[in-house]
C-alpha cells in the first residue's frame, strides 16, 4: 500500500477533535484516538504482510531489527523529550506533583495500566500518554503474530478477532470491578468502564479492524455506498438514541462519551466506532475524490497530519497554560471558541518546530525497509 497523504489530513482532524475534547468543548472528541487505533492497525499491519514476502530469503529477524529500529527512531525521541521536559520543569517547580510518582510508570510506557490503580494521580500534562503506551504494547505483540499467521487463515481468524475482543473487554471489566484497590472496585459506572478502555486487548478489534482494510475484498465492500453510509447511520442514530433514553449523556456527545459507562456501551460500542472509522479509511482510499473528503488535499491539512505525534503531545500543556491565564480573564461570547483556536495553532507551532527541529535528526537515521514504495505514514496515538 503505497503513501496516501489524504490519510494524513484525517489525522489532523482526529487530533483537533482531541484538543476539543481535553478543552471540555468537544465531549466526543475523544473518538479521534479510536480512529487512530484502526489507522494504525491498517498502516503496521500492511508493513508487516508485506514484509513477509519482501524478506522471506532474509528471514524474520532481519525484517523485525528493521522494522523496530523505524519504529523507535519515530517516537522515542519525541515521546522521551517531553518527558524529559516535564522533568525538568518538575525539578525547578516541584509541578506536577504527581510526577514523583508516576514517572517510573511513564518512563515503561505502561502508564494505561496505572490509570486502573485508586492510587493514580491524573494530571492532564502526561494523562494523555495512556494511549501511546497502549500502541507500544501494540507495536510489541500484534506484529509477531501477523508474521507467523498463515495467510489462509488470515480473513477467519480476524473476524474470529473481533469477537474476541467483546468477551476480553467483558473479562477485563468482570476482573477489575472485584479487585480493592482499582478504580472500578465501588466506582461510579465511569470508573467501572475505565478498564475496557485502557487496557490493551480491549482494543483488539481496533487494530483487527485496521488489517482487514489490508484485504482489497474488505475494503470494497466497506466502499459500497450502502454499507458506509449504513455505519455511519448506525453509529449516530445508536448515540442519539441513547442521549435521549440517558439523561446522564449530555447531546454534546452525541451519546459517545468517553468510557462509554452506560448501557453496556462499553461491550458493543467501540467495535461500532473501529468499523465506522474503517469505513472512512477504506472510503479515502478508495473513494478519494468525493467531495466529503476534498479537505483531505489540502497540502495545510497534509503536513499538520504529518506533525500530528507532536499536536497531540504537546497539547495538553497549551491547554493546561490556556486554562490558567483565561481563568484570570473576563470571558467574552465566543472566548472559548477563540481560546481554542489559539490553542490548536499554538500547538500546531510547537509539533511543526519540534518535527523540524529535533524530531528529523532520528528520522534521516532511518533505515527505509523495502516493502514501501514511498515513506509509509507513521503510526502515533497512534
Amino acid at each position: 500500500m503505497k503513501y496516501n497523504p489524504q490519510l494524513d489530513s484525517m489525522r489532523a482532524l482526529a487530533a483537533f477533535a482531541i484538543i476539543a475534547y481535553h478543552y471540555l468543548l468537544f465531549p466526543a472528541g475523544w473518538i479521534g484516538v479510536q480512529f487512530f487505533f484502526v489507522l494504525s492497525g491498517f498502516l503496521i499491519s500492511g508493513i508487516i504482510l508485506n514484509g513477509k514476502k519482501q524478506y522471506a530469503s532474509q528471514g524474520m529477524l532481519s525484517f523485525f531489527k528493521d522494522f523496530y529500529k523505524r519504529r523507535m527512531r519515530r517516537l522515542f525521541p519525541l515521546y522521551f523529550g517531553y518527558l524529559g521536559i516535564l522533568g525538568i520543569f518538575y525539578l525547578f517547580t516541584k509541578k506536577p506533583e504527581a510526577i514523583n510518582s508516576e514517572w517510573l510508570w511513564l518512563l515503561t510506557y505502561t502508564l494505561n495500566f496505572r490509570w486502573l490503580f485508586d492510587s493514580y494521580t491524573f494530571h492532564m500534562v502526561y494523562g494523555h500518554l495512556w494511549s501511546l503506551a497502549l500502541e507500544w504494547q501494540f507495536y510489541l505483540i500484534w506484529p509477531f503474530f501477523l508474521w507467523k499467521l498463515p495467510e489462509k487463515y488470515f480473513l477467519k481468524v480476524m473476524f474470529s478477532l473481533i469477537f474476541a475482543a467483546v468477551l476480553i473487554r467483558i473479562m477485563e471489566y468482570v476482573v477489575c470491578n472485584h479487585i480493592t484497590y482499582l478504580v472500578g472496585y465501588n466506582g461510579n459506572a465511569a470508573k467501572e468502564a475505565l478498564a475496557p478502555y485502557v487496557l490493551p486487548f480491549s482494543h483488539l478489534d481496533a487494530f483487527v479492524f485496521g488489517a482487514l482494510l489490508c484485504d482489497r475484498r474488505f475494503r470494497y465492500f466497506l466502499c459500497k455506498p450502502v454499507i458506509a453510509y449504513l455505519c455511519v447511520l448506525i453509529t449516530l442514530f445508536a448515540g442519539l438514541i441513547l442521549v435521549m433514553v440517558i439523561p446522564a449523556y449530555p447531546l454534546a456527545s452525541l451519546g459517545w462519551p468517553t468510557n462509554l459507562p452506560l448501557a453496556f456501551q462499553w461491550v458493543w460500542g467501540y467495535s461500532l466506532l473501529n468499523l465506522t472509522s474503517a469505513v472512512f479509511i477504506a472510503n479515502i482510499l478508495r473513494r478519494k475524490d468525493t467531495w466529503l473528503f476534498s479537505f483531505t488535499k489540502l497540502k495545510i491539512f497534509q503536513h499538520l497530519g504529518k506533525i500530528s505525534y507532536g499536536i497531540y503531545v504537546y497539547h495538553p500543556i497549551i491547554i493546561f497554560i490556556t486554562l490558567s491565564i483565561s481563568a484570570k480573564l473576563h470571558p467574552f461570547p465566543g472566548s472559548k471558541i477563540s481560546e481554542l483556536l489559539i490553542i490548536i495553532m499554538l500547538t500546531s507551532l510547537a509539533a511543526h518546530f519540534s518535527y523540524e527541529l529535533w524530531e528529523k535528526r532520528f528520522l534521516k537515521k532511518k533505515k527505509v525497509i523495502k516493502t514501501i514504495a514511498k515513506p509509509e505514514h507513521e503510526i502515533v496515538y497512534s
